[in-house]
């Protein structure tokens, strides 16, 4: 995770450093870019991570096969360290988006200032970085001090749902805001449920 954030905080730094004069119009163009984000994010979540495809076959398994396997609704929390290598994203993705980011950056600055390819590339970056974090928070234990934290709780506890074995394929693919879920129709919510430490402890021990 260290790596990622120092990739991911250096690459957005560089990039706004090339914008001369930051406005308002940029300002409303990394908005733009963040929601085009949060819809790339959940179409990369349904359609490769819950729908087996030939081409997305690695993705599909380490996600659906690994992940929704290992966590359910009442099993979020990694047990050791090495359990987070399927909750997380695989540290060199940060360099391909990044390099998927000053591409589509370069096409863009093509057509229009270059400005605006330095904004597009570093809010691409930003939503990968937020989703990130995000996935992250979402299996830290219920007593962090993250979790606590208005937005990142509720948004862990749409993950938690999402985990929920009849909902997994249906509801919940976003992990920053639920924006595309609105749009899309899969928006679910139900209020946090307590979940026993014995209870917690015969699932794992099922597994």
């Amino acid at each position: 995770m260290g790596f990622v954030a120092l990739v991911g905080v250096t690459f957005i730094y560089h990039q706004f450093s090339r914008v001369e004069s930051f406005n308002w119009q940029h300002g409303l163009g990394l908005i733009g870019t963040l929601m085009l984000w949060n819809f790339i994010e959940y179409f990369v979540h349904i359609q490769l991570g819950h729908k087996k495809k030939k081409l997305s076959a690695m993705f599909y398994k380490r996600h659906t096969g690994d992940h929704h396997t290992f966590f359910t609704e009442q099993l979020l929390v990694p047990q050791s360290h090495k359990d987070w290598r399927v909750t997380l994203f695989p540290a060199w993705l940060v360099l391909v988006t990044g390099l998927i980011s000053v591409g589509i950056g370069h096409i863009i600055a093509l057509f229009s200032a270059p400005e605006w390819g330095y904004v597009f590339s570093a809010g691409l970056m930003m939503g990968y970085l937020a989703y990130e974090f995000f996935h992250f928070c979402d299996h830290l234990p219920d007593n962090h001090l993250l979790v606590q934290l208005p937005w990142i709780g509720h948004m862990r506890q749409l993950h938690r749902l999402h985990h929920r074995r009849e909902l997994m394929q249906t509801k919940n693919f976003n992990l920053t805001f639920p924006l595309a879920d609105w749009v899309m129709g899969t928006f679910y919510w139900e209020s946090p449920k307590t979940y026993t430490k014995e209870a917690m402890q015969n699932k794992y021990s099922a597994k």
